[in-house]
């Protein structure tokens, strides 16, 4: 009897397998109800939580458009924050007034065909690739000390508020993948690593004049404000988890 109960075991697996193999759909052995669809979203709002952490606080949204043919779909974000709404206190009470203002767009390629994942990744359901494009604009602030030059600055230098625009071109390579809560919610998860581009546009500062001083985020960051008068390219990183509503 064990004998039986061991070969019946082992043809179910190898049943399953090759039905897996030749994508024949088959019930699962372990019964797991999937997420179920009356039709094939095209259109997905967006919402991210995670942009509105940080120095950059932007309150972002957007759409994503999955045609409903080949594996890429187009995405565009808009986003929008001020000093006063910043969860760091620093910046809250001497950069109220920074605005900060960011366009996304983006292209996924989603993986599909990949065995053994190829019932998954169909979009815009599953995992993919993106490549990200986003172009930000900040107004600032920055405490900037008259007559006295170097940031090593005495306990009695005076200190006047300079206005700047800080402007951004970033490039991230990005991964990620949708989790299914719900047929009308998505979360989509996503890292990547990029980088860009910066200019300041008060050229008329001189850049030893300013005092940097370093924002505290605790484990988010630890961010040096970029002086007025320069221009340069940095490293960026980025992730996060957007909430999508699939239309």
């Amino acid at each position: 009897m064990k004998t039986f109960f061991k070969i019946l075991v082992l043809n179910l697996l190898f049943i399953n397998s090759m039905a897996q193999l030749y994508n024949i759909e088959t019930k699962p052995l372990f019964n797991k109800k999937p997420v179920q669809f009356t039709h094939i979203p095209f259109l997905l709002l967006r919402f991210n939580p995670t942009a509105m952490v940080g120095y950059n606080n932007t309150i972002q949204y957007g759409a994503e458009l999955a045609p409903p043919f080949g594996k890429f779909s187009f995405s565009f974000d808009y986003g929008k924050g001020k000093g006063s709404q910043n969860l760091n206190k620093y910046v809250r009470k001497n950069q109220s007034e920074n605005i900060n203002t960011e366009y996304r767009g983006e292209i996924k390629m989603y993986f599909s065909d990949w065995y053994p994942f190829a019932g998954l990744d169909k979009k815009p359901f599953g995992r993919y690739y993106s490549v990200e494009y986003i172009q930000g604009k900040y107004d600032r602030t920055v405490e900037m000390a008259t007559g006295i030059g170097g940031t090593q600055l005495p306990s009695y230098a005076k200190f006047d508020t300079v206005p700047y625009t800080e402007k951004t071109q970033t490039v991230h390579i990005k991964f990620g993948k949708h989790i299914h809560l719900h047929k009308h919610l998505f979360l989509d998860a996503y890292a990547g690593l990029g980088l860009g581009k910066y200019t300041s546009m008060d050229e008329t500062t001189d850049p030893d004049g300013i005092e940097v001083v370093p924002l505290h985020f605790g484990f988010l960051s630890n961010k040096s404000l970029r002086q007025p008068g320069t221009k340069g390219w940095f490293f960026s990183k980025t992730a996060g988890i957007r909430i999508a509503v699939p239309l």
